[in-house]
């Protein structure tokens, strides 16, 4: 959502932070979470399943731009990799989002995005493999999971406080390179 204006992407940004804080909150409890009224929600978003489907995919948006910048579908592996690594702690607000709200997946346009993600990043490590940067014996799905089991990971790390937020690309990295590329052995 490229087009949307700072007061609209604080919005999201506060309503996503919400639904993480509590994938079951009413409409009530995301409103006050979030600074805003009921009135705001409901004018921008319409009922608590648009909302929630709405949030959803302004955060698609982020990871779509994060493994843009990063290059991921064209760029060279290794620079692609630690862009993705330096760039990925937003992501994490969207992987934790999704397990809390599993029937996300299940959604037309939404599914599909993640379905069009999860490809994106699964080629990625195949390409990596190909060129010799990742691991063959691991499947690139697996990788991908696995990167993204990591990011949701560092995120838990810094919400419960045993990390903070800068020391997310270095947790990242370590784990990576330490069990997913073939300088690794």
């Amino acid at each position: 959502m490229s087009g949307m204006d700072s007061g609209q992407d604080k919005l999201f940004h506060d309503v996503a932070k919400a639904l993480v804080a509590n994938p079951g909150a009413s409409t009530s409890d995301i409103a006050e979470t979030a600074g805003v009224s009921r009135a705001t929600l409901h004018r921008v978003f319409g009922d608590r399943d648009a909302l929630v489907e709405s949030v959803y995919g302004w955060l698609l948006d982020r990871c779509d731009q994060v493994f843009d910048e990063a290059g991921i579908d064209t760029g060279e592996i290794e620079p692609a990799l630690d862009r993705l690594i330096d760039d990925c702690y937003p992501l994490a607000q969207s992987y934790w989002l999704l397990t809390a709200t599993p029937s996300l997946e299940r959604s037309g346009d939404i599914g599909e995005r993640l379905r069009e993600q999860d490809g994106r990043l699964e080629r990625f490590f195949a390409r990596g493999q190909a060129e010799g940067v990742f691991r063959p014996d691991l499947s690139a799905k697996w990788m991908s999971y696995s990167f993204g089991g990591q990011v949701m990971s560092a995120w838990y790390l810094v919400e419960d406080g045993y990390a903070g937020e800068m020391e997310v690309p270095r947790l990242i990295r370590e784990a990576t390179f330490g069990g997913l590329t073939a300088r690794g052995k």
